[in-house]
């Protein structure tokens, strides 16, 4: 194991230690090893207390009758093993003095059997009911927890996704295991404690005393002292290994969506060849769990010292049987054996169940931080004034001095650097530029998705995040390369454009001719019904070795299939979802940021014509790379280079500038549709 220990900024007056784990790169605090360490670890045990508290009485309340018989279920079966001991020991013993003095007392051991039985029988039915009640509160847990998690993730807004985008794909699916530890772990409590009542018991009424216990407790003792747990420690993990990093990037090209292009491009066994050469680069290098490489990182000399202290009472029971032979009888030494195997397995269940319950408290952790997280940008608190129905008038927009730069970027380069303008109510702008000139950023802005890093954007003369972002979002309508079709069906897809018209049938339709998506929509086989992207759950197995005329091959064939459209015909969809969202009266900003791309031009033109078509009452910014017919049209061109405006006024005025950079886009697209003789 290659360590190497080094000084960290962040940590004052520390140290980190960096430990290599296979293909991971751990990073601890470094272990202080004084007094002070232990409190600290203890400390660290102690953490966990309140997300504990909270995720119990969280869980109680879905279910209070239920988690209370099972609690009871798993208090019954931490006492359970104790009482099968006794009356096993009780049997053993009345045979044992029955075969002694030749006459068996037969009251006594029908009796002790009996006893034996019940507790079977109650057992095997706590247990049959604990697995009829489990299921039921399984579900509850996953699904409040999962309606949390969807909740949060739906209500996030773009930075904050940017700041925590390590847990958004969080699942509620582990949740009842993690809950499941906290029982087990006091489960286990309750059979340790009662098993070690029962072992002193025996010892002392067999004259063994407390010295057998602690040989009893000699391995889970070192084990637990031996241990080995990162999630003991606060640490981080990066997977660095630079083969192991290529074999992930190659293996994910096995995705559906990189089929298209490895098929087309004939790279299949290049991909395979890399793949093996990284596969056989990597060698045996681990590439297990971080946690638990380190904890599988144990000495020989310690590992058979542990196993030795497990044949420790083999060793009393021997030096008795030469020293002190009666001091033994047959019953004894079979439970105080019996007794020390379930003893040494219960108290490692214990060790190992603590460090689960680390595990899984961290992971709540996440879970509640998820759901409590904060949205980076504020709301305000002054009603949008577009949402008056009786305005008519589009948004105006004043830039002073803008900046921007995404969260979490490494660049140091602004996505925008100080950046002013004014857009007049209902003007129709064009934003061009070269790629990564800023016209994204600037409008993702205008929609507020972001704040500005320095200077202000003013709509109606006042600060955006003044305003309610409910109202602005709502006066706003977008239609960008960015959006997807949903995994629901064109209607919808459609129709939530403005969700309160959403079963509307004329107005979708009406919105899918004005997005250019009626015609080929209303030729597919279950029409607005169609769903693009399913998301099924099925699959067969051994379908394929039938014969095709079965009627199992015959139903496999029904299952669902992928449908699948052109980005084209997915733009004209998305553009039908704009004009749907026309339909709420509320939009007083309108903008289409390369929502055309896919398009053919004559498609891009007749987009455009019924955008402008419904231009009255709404500003609109158009952004794309096919401008030349929008300019006749625009109040005004913004050009953009490098993150900075550069250039602003009327086609004929830029056209007019010496150089200029929007007269030189604009010719070279000209150029690009020229007759070429």
């Amino acid at each position: 194991m290659e360590k190497n220990t080094f000084k960290a900024a962040a940590v004052a007056g520390g140290s980190l230690e960096e430990t290599k784990l296979g293909v991971w790169r751990v990073l601890t605090e470094k272990d202080d090893q004084t007094s002070l360490g232990f409190a600290m670890r203890w400390k660290k045990m102690a953490a966990i207390l309140p997300t504990i508290q909270k995720f119990v009485a969280d869980v109680y309340m879905l279910g209070p009758g239920l988690l209370t018989l099972i609690v009871l279920s798993k208090l019954w079966s931490g006492v359970e093993h104790v009482l099968l001991l006794h009356f096993a020991n009780r049997v053993l013993s009345i045979i044992e003095v029955s075969l002694r003095e030749g006459q068996p007392d037969t009251a006594a051991i029908v009796n002790a059997v009996i006893a034996r039985f019940l507790v079977v029988a109650i057992s095997a039915a706590v247990e049959w009911w604990r697995t009829q009640a489990t299921p039921i509160m399984q579900n509850r847990c996953i699904h409040h927890y999962e309606d949390l998690l969807f909740s949060s993730n739906l209500q996030a807004d773009l930075p904050t996704i940017h700041d925590n985008n390590a847990d958004i794909s969080l699942s509620a699916e582990p949740i009842w295991y993690h809950f499941t530890n906290i029982l087990d772990v006091a489960q286990t409590g309750i059979e340790t404690a009662s098993l070690l009542t029962y072992i002193f018991q025996i010892a002392i009424s067999s004259r063994h005393g407390p010295v057998f216990v602690l040989l009893c407790l000699g391995k889970p003792f070192i084990g637990f002292f031996a241990r080995r747990s990162l999630w003991d420690k606060a640490h981080v993990a990066q997977a660095t290994d630079p083969q192991y990093l290529r074999l992930r990037a190659l293996k994910e090209l096995g995705e559906t969506k990189y089929r298209q292009d490895i098929i087309s491009m004939n790279i299949t066994n290049y991909i395979l060849g890399e793949y093996e050469r990284a596969r056989e680069e990597l060698g045996d290098t681990e590439m297990g769990a971080p946690w638990k490489i380190y904890e599988n990182q144990h000495s020989l000399g310690l590992t058979v010292l542990t196993e030795l202290a497990g044949d420790l009472t083999m060793l009393y029971y021997a030096g008795n049987a030469v020293f002190n032979p009666e001091k033994f009888t047959l019953t004894s030494i079979a439970m105080l054996q019996h007794s020390e195997s379930i003893l040494q397995r219960t108290f490692s269940d214990g060790v190992r169940q603590i460090g689960e319950l680390r595990r899984s408290m961290g992971f709540m952790q996440r879970i509640y931080g998820v759901t409590n997280i904060v949205n980076v940008i504020k709301d305000g608190s002054l009603e949008y004034p577009g949402m008056d129905q009786s305005q008519t008038a589009g948004m105006s927009i004043d830039l002073r001095n803008v900046s921007f730069s995404y969260p979490g970027s490494t660049s140091n380069a602004k996505a925008l650097d100080d950046v002013s303008f004014s857009i007049k109510s209902g003007q129709l702008v064009v934003l061009v530029g070269a790629n990564g000139s800023g016209k994204s950023s600037l409008v993702k802005l205008l929609a507020r998705l972001y704040d500005t890093s320095s200077g202000k954007v003013l709509v109606n003369g006042h600060d955006i995040r003044n305003y309610r972002i409910k109202d602005i979002r709502g006066a706003t309508a977008s239609l960008t390369q960015d959006h997807h079709l949903y995994p629901l069906s064109f209607a919808e897809n459609i129709g939530l454009g403005n969700p309160n018209q959403s079963s509307d049938v004329d107005m979708i339709v009406d919105a899918a001719r004005k997005g250019g998506a009626n015609n080929f929509v209303s030729k597919l086989k279950e029409g607005f019904s169609t769903v693009l992207d399913q998301k099924k759950h099925q699959y067969t197995t051994h379908v394929k070795d039938l014969d095709k005329k079965t009627p199992l091959s015959q139903e496999a064939d029904k299952l669902s299939k992928t449908i699948d459209i052109s980005g084209g015909e997915k733009q004209r969809v998305v553009a039908s979802r704009t004009f749907m969202r026309f339909t709420s009266g509320t939009v007083k900003l309108v903008i289409a940021d390369e929502g055309s791309s896919a398009l053919d031009p004559e498609g891009e033109w007749e987009l455009f014509k019924n955008l402008r078509e419904a231009r009255q009452g709404k500003t609109m910014v158009f952004v794309t790379h096919r401008f030349g017919h929008l300019t006749k049209y625009a109040d005004l061109i913004l050009c953009m280079k490098g993150g900075r405006l550069i250039e602003s006024g009327s086609h004929e005025d830029l056209m007019k500038i010496p150089d200029g950079e929007y007269s030189k886009l604009y010719d070279m697209q000209a150029k690009a549709f020229a007759t070429v003789d």
